[in-house]
C-alpha cells in the first residue's frame, strides 16, 4: 500500500472501530458511561453481536463504495438507492434517514426541502470519504461532494455545513496534518459554510452564525460537551468531535474520550477516529482492542482505500 492508502485504510479501520466502542454506550449521559468498560467493548444492550459496529460505519463504507463506483461524481439519486437497497439491513438508522428513505420508497425522489427538516448529523456521519477522496487544494469539488451526499436524506443547512467541517478535517488529515492545523481546517469551513448559506434570511443567518460560532469556539478550546451527552444536533456533534480533537489527539486516548461524551457516543467516536485515524495509522493499528471489532460486514476495505486514494491523486490533477 502507498503512503496515502495507507492512511485512508487506517481512518477507515478507526472509523469503524470508534462506532463499534461507542456503540453500547449510545444513548447514556456521561456519568452512566463507565471508562474502565469501554475498550473492553461489552456487548450492546440491544441484541447486537459484540463489537458490531451502526449505521454510521454501514453509511460511510456505502458512500466510500459510491465515490469509487463513480469515479468521484455520484448524485444524490445514486446515494440514495444504494442506501435504499442496504437498508434493512442497517442498523441503527437515524430518524431523518428513515423519513427520507420512507419518502424514496413512495416517490422514487429525494425529498424536496422543507420547513420541517432537521439539522441531525446522519450527513456529517457518513461524509468523511468525500474528504478521503479529495485533497485540501480542491475545496470547491470536496463541498460539491458533501451537499450530494448531504441533500439525499439532510437538507437542512446546518447538517449540510456541520458535513463540510467534517470532510475538511478528513482531507487535511489525509495529508498528515496535525491536531492544530485540523482545528484551523474546521474553523476555516465553519466561516465558508457561513458565507456560503448565511444570506438567504434572518432565521438562516442566526442558523448559519450558531454553526460558526460553534464549531470555532470548540477549535480553540472554548465549547464544552453538554452534560446530558452529545445529542443528533449536527452542529453539536461537529463541535463534539473538535473538540475531541483538540483534547486527545491521539486515536488511543480519543476514541474511548469521544465515547465518555455520553449521548451519541458512536457517532462521534467514529468521526474522531475517521480523522485522527489518518494522521496517525501506527496509532491505530497499536490499538489493543482492534481485533474486537467486527468487521466481517465490510471486506475488501483496503481495496477501497487504494480506490479513493486513485480518486484524490485524479482529483489533484484536475480530472
Amino acid at each position: 500500500m502507498t503512503s496515502r492508502e495507507r492512511r485512508i485504510h487506517a481512518a477507515m479501520l478507526a472509523f469503524a472501530a470508534g462506532d463499534a466502542l461507542g456503540v453500547p454506550w449510545e444513548g447514556r449521559p456521561p456519568e452512566r458511561v463507565d471508562p474502565a468498560e469501554v475498550v473492553r467493548l461489552p456487548a450492546p444492550d440491544r441484541g447486537w453481536p459484540r463489537g458490531a459496529t451502526s449505521d454510521d460505519t454501514a453509511q460511510m463504507v456505502l458512500v466510500a463504495r459510491c465515490l469509487a463506483d463513480t469515479g468521484g461524481r455520484p448524485s444524490s439519486l445514486d446515494f440514495l438507492t444504494r442506501l435504499a437497497g442496504a437498508a434493512p439491513a442497517v442498523r441503527g438508522l437515524g430518524p431523518t434517514t428513515r423519513r427520507a428513505l420512507a419518502r424514496f420508497a413512495e416517490t422514487g425522489e429525494i425529498p424536496a426541502p422543507s420547513a420541517d427538516d432537521l439539522p441531525t448529523n446522519g450527513a456529517a456521519m457518513r461524509v468523511a470519504p468525500a474528504g478521503w477522496a479529495v485533497p485540501p487544494d480542491r475545496p470547491g469539488r470536496r463541498r460539491d461532494l458533501c451537499e450530494v451526499l448531504s441533500v439525499a436524506t439532510h437538507r437542512a443547512p446546518a447538517a449540510v455545513a456541520a458535513a463540510c467541517v467534517i470532510a475538511a478535517m478528513a482531507s487535511y488529515a489525509v495529508e498528515g496534518a496535525g491536531p492544530a492545523d485540523l482545528l484551523d481546517a474546521a474553523a476555516a469551513e465553519a466561516r465558508w459554510a457561513g458565507e456560503r448559506y448565511g444570506p438567504m434570511d434572518t432565521v438562516m443567518d442566526t442558523v448559519m452564525d450558531t454553526v460558526m460560532d460553534t464549531v470555532t469556539a470548540a477549535a480553540r478550546g472554548r465549547w464544552s460537551p453538554p452534560p446530558e451527552g452529545v445529542s443528533l444536533d449536527a452542529v453539536e456533534t461537529a463541535a463534539a468531535v473538535v473538540h475531541v480533537i483538540r483534547e486527545a489527539p491521539d486515536p488511543a486516548a480519543a476514541l474511548p474520550y469521544a465515547v465518555s461524551l455520553g449521548g451519541d457516543a458512536d457517532t462521534v467516536a467514529a468521526l474522531a477516529g475517521g480523522v485522527l485515524g489518518a494522521c496517525d495509522p501506527e496509532g491505530v493499528t497499536g490499538l489493543g482492542w482492534l481485533g474486537l471489532v467486527d468487521l466481517g460486514e465490510y471486506p475488501g476495505l483496503e481495496d477501497l482505500a487504494a480506490r479513493l486514494s486513485a480518486l484524490r491523486e485524479d482529483a489533484a490533477a484536475g480530472l
